[in-house]
């Protein structure tokens, strides 16, 4: 696995050098047949600007903010439920 570090994801959307290095990093985990996961996701557009970059996986406030272990736990039996619906 690569992660693509939220400090190059918060700013790629208006950041040039931001936004290539991402590029880079995706090209690379690509190459070698890593999966990748970008961190600090925030927002709709961010994530759809990776997706169609190539990066599939993410972790962000977008997606949920840190939860104690309970929470987190109650939150994934939901997420499973609703799915299997």
């Amino acid at each position: 696995m690569l992660k693509i570090d939220k400090s190059f994801v918060m700013d790629m959307l208006i950041d040039t050098q931001d936004k290539e290095i991402v590029d880079a990093v995706i090209h690379l985990g690509q190459s070698l047949g890593l999966r990748l996961v970008a961190e600090g996701i925030e927002s709709e557009a961010h994530s759809k600007e990776l997706l169609a970059m190539g990066c599939e996986e993410g972790q962000g406030y977008l997606f949920c903010k840190p939860l104690p272990i309970k929470a987190f736990k109650d939150y994934v039996a939901e997420l499973t439920a609703t799915r299997s619906k």
